[in-house]
């Protein structure tokens, strides 16, 4: 019979929860004071546990890291937009929306992209093979834009790096409370991103008002009126 009608959360499950607020809040050191500026005790501390207690969950912090960077491999996996009957532009757009979004929201497992040199040898292969899927479907969509006329004709390859690069660096500059909200964010990257890579004949996606430069040709005129 199970205990409590299951509305309690078993040993298990309570591990897991608390393992989950720990990978939260050391992602959230890690990319607000750099992963080696951060210790265990700093961790600890914020968690209101004693270092002691955090060792039950994780040995090092470098497996800490690795399983960040798992976690985190997860949640982006999750954000590719699989929704059918869209051009690969606007599955790429929403994909990037969301994983902006995701990277410094609250729930956020994100590092910094460079702190995966600390990682072992063996981990970090598996980093980047988990990695590579997230990048294997942002190069799917890109590709599908391309054949379907709503993405502009290129190297996908060299598409995807940039479009990362774009998205990544976001956690390096974005800071909590700041003049603008993460959904403003990931909504500017996304429009920065797609307009980008939008065929002159094709529609370019809506901005918002951190990116929504005027329509092509209105630069111009008013450049002329000017003269």
């Amino acid at each position: 019979m199970a205990r409590w009608k299951n509305a309690v959360a078993g040993a298990a499950e309570q591990r897991e929860l608390r393992q989950d607020v720990l990978y939260r809040e050391a992602a959230r050191a890690f990319r607000e004071n750099g992963y080696h500026a951060t210790s265990l005790e700093n961790i600890a501390q914020a968690l209101g546990i004693s270092k002691p207690t955090l060792y039950h969950y994780v040995k090092t912090k470098g497996d800490l890291l690795f399983q960040i960077h798992m976690a985190a491999s997860v949640q982006a996996l999750a954000c590719l937009c699989r929704e059918p009957g869209l051009t690969g532009l606007e599955r790429l757009r929403r994909t990037v929306r969301d994983y902006t979004c995701s990277t410094v929201g609250e729930d956020s497992y994100s590092v910094v992209i460079l702190e995966e040199k600390s990682l072992r040898p063996d981990q970090l292969a598996i980093v980047v093979r988990e990695r590579d899927k997230f990048e294997a479907g942002l190069r799917g969509m890109i590709e599908d834009g391309m054949r379907d006329g709503s993405i502009v004709q290129g190297n996908s390859r060299f598409m995807v790096f940039n479009v990362l690069g774009t998205m990544n660096w976001v956690t390096k500059w974005y800071r909590r409370g700041g003049a603008w909200t993460i959904h403003e964010i990931g909504e500017g990257v996304a429009a920065f991103v797609c307009r980008a890579l939008t065929p002159d004949s094709a529609p370019r996606p809506a901005g918002n008002d951190l990116f929504a430069p005027p329509p092509r040709g209105a630069g111009k005129a008013r450049r002329g009126e000017r003269r």
